[in-house]
């Protein structure tokens, strides 16, 4: 009975610590996109030199059906450790609001499933102390309040959401790997560490179809858009943005040999304590330079916490853009991120079946030229030269995934290999 008693205590000072703040907790930032969560709480550890970074990232990619009165379990791989996270939702369906009943988040035991380490899940609250939120349509941020629990980089994070009713939106992320849910009616499970039960969050599992692009199955999270912790580790974040071969087509599922997924370790292994930058990767399949940066660059690269670098490798535009348009993309991207204290760094652009009369004109090769020579980008990396073959049209063989489209594993490692993070991220300081 203390113990309840001293709950509530607590959180009617934090209520009221959040009045006073004008409602700084975590919760609707609809209308300021950047709007951050700080609810004041006694349970946060205050650490010198600590800050808020986004480790984890994905961009939207609505499905077909949205889970019906269940538990989802979103896995999520941090590439920061720390002594406190924060969530961050996002609902852009202009209709239906998103209801959440209950949330908890915990650490994944194992490489697959939904089990959770014992003892490691933690009740999630919103708006200074509630249990439930409600995300409204057209809220491109909403945040939780921070969670005071302790996190290591590379740690497989565990986000349990129970979605309350029939009529929530089908408001998925694009990720490479898996996550999961309880059959539809199953209710709360949030605080269930067992994992039993749990299956693919999503309900069709796509065929591979030989020499296609290989579909990820059931990786798609629900409602999440970051993963933001309270670290010392790291000092900025490196932000990939990009189209299917950032997403992670056709590496291996749940494996997490993705580039950004390798170079996220090196970064790890290489630099110091307190020098380390967090990797969010916002890839998205079929995407372009020219749409990327018109309908998304805000809210997934800018508006991302701790921000001080972005990759950009949106690599369909030259099935229907001239190499000058696609360069005159570049240039109005590295103005708007030099403007706001990012740095660019490019990665050369490989050769593709969807841009063949590209290759074959030279178009492509224009691109990597400016790329690798004008100096504009404040970085570069040379990924054609790694995986090309001789003539110019397509992959080396050891590194074709076999739709001439997209790297294998393989490809995926040298990319990590021959990228110059300490020149990238010694520029980012």
């Amino acid at each position: 009975m203390i113990k309840n008693r001293t709950n509530r205590y607590h959180k009617m000072i934090i209520s009221l610590v959040c009045t006073l703040l004008l409602g700084a907790c975590g919760g609707n930032s609809a209308i300021s996109k950047s709007a951050s969560s700080s609810c004041a709480s006694d349970d946060i550890p205050a650490v010198s030199g600590s800050r808020w970074l986004a480790a984890w990232g994905t961009t939207r990619q609505p499905g077909d059906s949205a889970p019906v009165e269940t538990t989802v379990r979103n896995i999520a791989r941090i590439t920061a450790g720390g002594s406190a996270v924060r969530l961050r939702f996002f609902n852009l369906d202009g209709s239906n609001s998103i209801t959440i009943g209950a949330a908890s988040l915990g650490i994944r035991d194992g490489e697959t499933g939904a089990m959770l380490k014992s003892n490691s899940s933690v009740p999630v609250t919103f708006n200074c102390g509630q249990s439930q939120a409600v995300i409204p349509p057209n809220t491109e941020s909403y945040y939780s309040d921070p969670v005071a629990i302790e996190v290591s980089n590379q740690d497989d994070l565990a986000v349990s959401l129970y979605i309350v009713g029939s009529d929530n939106p089908p408001e998925f992320g694009s990720a490479w790997n898996e996550s999961y849910k309880l059959p539809d009616d199953s209710g709360d499970n949030t605080d269930d560490e067992s994992g039993e039960g749990f299956t693919l969050i999503d309900d069709s599992v796509a065929q591979v179809v030989p020499g296609t692009p290989i579909l990820c199955n059931g990786c798609s999270p629900y409602a999440l858009r970051d993963i933001e912790v309270l670290t010392t580790e790291a000092r900025g974040v490196m932000a990939f943005l990009g189209s299917s071969s950032f997403h992670g087509y056709n590496t291996s599922q749940n494996e997490y040999k993705r580039v950004s997924d390798l170079i996220s370790v090196r970064i790890r292994d290489e630099f110091t304590f307190g020098d380390r930058h967090a990797v969010v990767n916002r890839g998205i399949g079929g995407d372009t330079l020219e749409a990327a940066y018109r309908d998304r660059i805000t809210r997934d690269i800018w508006d991302t916490v701790g921000i001080s670098s972005v990759v950009v490798w949106v690599t369909n535009d030259l099935s229907s853009r001239t190499a000058a348009e696609i360069i005159s993309s570049y240039r109005q991207l590295i103005a708007d991120a030099h403007s706001r204290d990012v740095y660019v760094f490019c990665p050369t652009w490989i050769p593709g079946a969807q841009s063949s009369v590209a290759n074959i004109t030279g178009e492509r090769a224009i691109v990597n030229q400016w790329i690798l020579d004008s100096g504009e980008c404040d970085g570069n990396v040379d990924y054609n030269g790694a995986v090309e073959a001789p003539g110019g049209l397509t992959f080396l063989p050891q590194y074709n995934s076999g739709d001439s489209i997209h790297s294998n594993d393989a490809g995926h490692a040298v990319w990590s290999t021959i990228t110059p993070l300490a020149q990238w991220i010694n520029k980012s300081d």
